[in-house]
């Protein structure tokens, strides 16, 4: 996918006051516009911020509590212009770069990921009222099955090898999602958080003290076993340093132990963690297996070898622990 080019955004440059002989001339992400430039006499990464404008200052906030007790996460620059801003149709944010590593899936990697998660998860269970809460879908059975149409020739072109075993199983839990999956999630009570609902490797990076969440814009007040269903599964897409594919039984063990450092799980949430994870992977693995034909990820060999490890995951030796 080609990167974005910085001159339809000439007025979000210059609302943050980065003069056009030092603007980038494309974007570093390539699924979105994020460019690196200097804001207000600092390196910075500026791209969209939540929206509407009213979540994206209660993100702010929340980040700005979050660094406030020491948890790493990026916070909006200070500087003489609003940040975040609405600027024309689009809410953006200047944050500071983040020099650092990318995430290279070593056990150690791995546990600070943890460590990290469990930290955001014990600081957040009170957080801005205008964060987005959560909402569960409200699905009909064509919605599922015009998904499952799309994914079937997907798979059988990109991943044959897989095909039949992961229809199959996504098939079941398709079925089963409006009628026993979310009905047993939503009234559960489960304890809700504001999470990043987009913990992966790729929204990480391991400065010298550990690694910093890079990413926080899809932050939303939710089931936090919701959000950590979702590391579970897609932790290490889009992640060139990152294995292919979703997490082996050992390194979930070791993400899972470390997290636990900061929070305990209610017996509710360990009874529903295998609902939880077959929910996910109907909810967000098909729409990432979905998507990556759309995006053409397929194409890379390293995604493509997640997206085919992904299609057959589930809960099994995986499980979470108090």
């Amino acid at each position: 996918m080609p990167l974005a080019r910085s001159r339809p955004f000439a007025d979000v440059f210059a609302h943050f006051g980065v003069a056009e002989g030092d603007r980038p001339a494309r974007s570093v992400h390539p699924h979105s516009p994020v460019f690196r430039c200097r804001v207000a006499g600092t390196e910075a990464a500026l791209k969209k911020a939540a929206s509407p404008q009213t979540a994206a200052a209660a993100v702010a906030g929340w980040t700005r509590a979050l660094a406030a007790r020491g948890v790493p996460v990026v916070t909006p620059l200070d500087g003489p212009a609003a940040n975040p801003a609405r600027i024309g149709e689009g809410d953006w944010v200047a944050y500071p770069w983040v020099e650092g590593r990318p995430y290279r899936g070593t056990e150690a990697d791995i546990e600070a990921a943890g460590d990290l998660l469990g930290r955001l998860h014990a600081h957040s269970a009170d957080g801005p009222a205008a964060v987005p809460a959560f909402t569960w879908p409200d699905h009909g059975p064509t919605d599922l099955e015009a998904d499952l149409d799309a994914l079937r020739p997907a798979l059988a072109r990109h991943a044959p090898a897989v095909r039949e075993a992961a229809t199959a199983r996504l098939e079941l839990w398709s079925r089963t999602l409006m009628t026993r999956l979310l009905p047993a999630l939503r009234d559960a009570g489960l304890p809700r958080v504001v999470a990043s609902m987009d913990f992966k490797a790729n929204n990480l990076v391991y400065a010298e003290g550990g690694p910093v969440l890079i990413d926080p814009e899809n932050a939303e007040y939710a089931p936090r076993l919701l959000d950590l269903a979702l590391a579970l599964l897609l932790f290490h897409t889009e992640s060139p340093g990152a294995p292919p594919r979703p997490f082996t039984p050992r390194e979930w063990a070791v993400f899972h132990d470390a997290y636990r450092r900061h929070c305990t799980l209610t017996a509710a949430e360990v009874a529903l963690w295998p609902v939880a994870v077959r929910y996910m992977q109907v909810e967000w693995g098909v729409w990432t297996l979905l998507d990556a034909t759309e995006s053409d990820d397929w194409a890379d060999p390293r995604q493509r070898a997640f997206l085919t490890a992904l299609a057959l995951a589930g809960p099994d030796g995986r499980p979470v622990r108090p």
